[in-house]
């Protein structure tokens, strides 16, 4: 687990640090105008956030299951923050595929972060009914 940690950390080390020569790259590629390269660097730090976010507490679901206790409350929290940064990275994809992107690839991640959120969202109330059936289970032996 900390082996994977440390691989995540330095990823998103090396993709901080390497994305404006990565945007500039990708905008000389395409042969697309360098006027909006600075929105398209803020989009994509932006973006970054609730990523990261989702990233810790899919995380902390990982060290739930580890350590036997899934269905819990930090499992429903934790989810409902999932949901939450996922809904968030739609919202901004949203808005990038109409301002900034038109394409395809934009479309196809932004309802891939909706698709997250709605199955994160479904699967805190799961967990938030099997922390019932649980304690219920709990108290009749």
């Amino acid at each position: 687990m900390k082996f994977l940690i440390l691989i995540f950390v330095v990823i998103m080390a090396f993709t901080v640090v390497t994305l404006p020569f990565l945007v500039d790259q990708y905008e000389r590629f395409w042969g697309l105008e360098s006027s909006d390269s600075l929105l398209l660097k803020v989009f994509l730090y932006l973006t970054a956030i609730p990523f990261i976010v989702l990233l810790l507490k899919a995380k902390q679901l990982c060290n739930n299951i580890l350590q036997a206790d899934p269905f819990c409350q930090s499992s429903v929290t934790a989810l409902n923050f999932i949901s939450i940064s996922a809904f968030i990275d739609f919202l901004l994809y949203a808005i990038g595929t109409i301002v900034i992107f038109k394409n395809l690839l934009a479309l196809t991640l932004m309802v891939a972060a909706f698709m997250v959120g709605l199955v994160s969202l479904l699967l805190a109330q799961l967990v938030k009914i099997a922390i019932q059936i649980k304690q219920e289970n709990d108290l009749t032996i």
